[in-house]
Formats: C-alpha cells, structure tokens, sequence
C-alpha cells in the first residue's frame, strides 16, 4: 500500500494534468527515462519517483508539475533552470532559494534528489555537460543561508547576468517566463489630490 503523501502526489498528477499548460512549441524536457514524443507535454511514469513524487507535492502547484508557470509571476523551470548549473554561485543560489532552504524535507539527500530531479530531469538539458548532481553535503551547507526577498531579487538579476556572459544563456532568462512581458510603469498624473 503505499503512503498517504504519496497517495495524495499521484492523485494531484492524475487531477491537474489535464489542466496544467503543457510546455511552449519546441522544449524538450527529457524525463529520467525516455523522453515523450516531440510536442507533448512532459509525463511522469506510473511509479515516480520519491524525487518526482516531492517534486509534484511540493513544488508543483506553483511551478507547474511540468516546470512552467506562466502565466503566474514564478519561474519558469522547465528548459531553463539548469543553467544555474553553469556556476557555483548558480549552484549555491538554487539552494539557498528560501522555499528550498526552508523546505519541509529536511532530509538533505532527499532534497538533493528532487534538486537533481528539477535541474536534470525538468530543465531539459540545460545543465552544462559535465554538471555534477547535488549532494547531500552540498544542501546541508547551503540550505542554512536562505535568500530574503530583497537579497533573492537581487542576487538573481546579477547571477543571471553572469549566467548569460559567461554560459552563454539565452537573454529570456531574465524574464520569470519565455514571452512575459514587462508592464510600462504608468505616467504620474496630476499631483494626487482632488481637482478643484
């Protein structure tokens, strides 16, 4: 039989794949076995992963349980977050992201493993070749420096633009999603009183 959290990961599966926005036209999200036919969205196995499985109960509702987000203002995941393989900063920042920091699982090898999971199975082959998976060690020592809000922002923006000099990252992953589009800040009017 098995667990109940399980229980509950294969249900949200099963519930929301058939509403969640399947990836765009033309990513690849290679699956840890193989990947699905070109043009449909990423699918889990029968029997997932504990990794797959943390990933769909903890991650998923708000990154979408196959990496995209968009519309919703996060980042996207899939085909994108293993750049941050690129650099040990990039490494560090993808650990120290306060909902993985602070995350429930306080297994480090079992977040590891979802880490290793969202970076080399939903990123789609972004990591650059040779990256080493995430370590047991590797999240215990980072995950006890979370970013703040202020810091993450900040953090990311230089990061990412270090990620595109020195990587060769595509300019999009400035963006929190391909294709979102900044809103214009709004022209002041008027002084904010009343017109007399």
């Amino acid at each position: 039989m098995m667990p109940v959290r399980r229980c509950l990961a294969v249900a949200a599966v099963v519930m929301f794949a058939s509403a969640a926005a399947p990836p765009p036209p033309g990513a690849t999200i290679p699956a840890f076995a193989a990947p699905p036919p070109k043009g449909t969205p990423f699918q889990y196995p029968a029997e997932m992963t504990q990794a797959q499985s943390d990933y769909v109960e903890h991650c998923g509702g708000c990154h979408g349980i196959h990496g995209y987000a968009a519309p919703a203002d996060l980042p996207t995941i899939g085909g994108r977050v293993g750049w941050f393989m690129c650099t040990p900063e990039g490494r560090n920042y993808l650990i120290r992201l306060p909902n993985i920091a602070r995350s429930r699982i306080t297994d480090n090898q079992q977040l590891a493993d979802l880490m290793n999971f969202m970076v080399f199975g939903l990123g789609g082959g972004t990591a650059p070749a040779g990256a080493k998976p995430f370590t047991a060690d590797e999240v215990a020592k980072e995950r006890v420096s979370p970013f703040t809000s202020v810091s993450l922002i900040q953090t990311r923006k230089v990061l990412v633009d270090k990620l595109i000099k020195s990587c060769g990252a595509p300019a999009s992953l400035r963006l929190m999603y391909p294709g979102e589009v900044k809103p214009k800040a709004a022209a002041r009017t008027g002084t904010g009183t009343k017109a007399e």
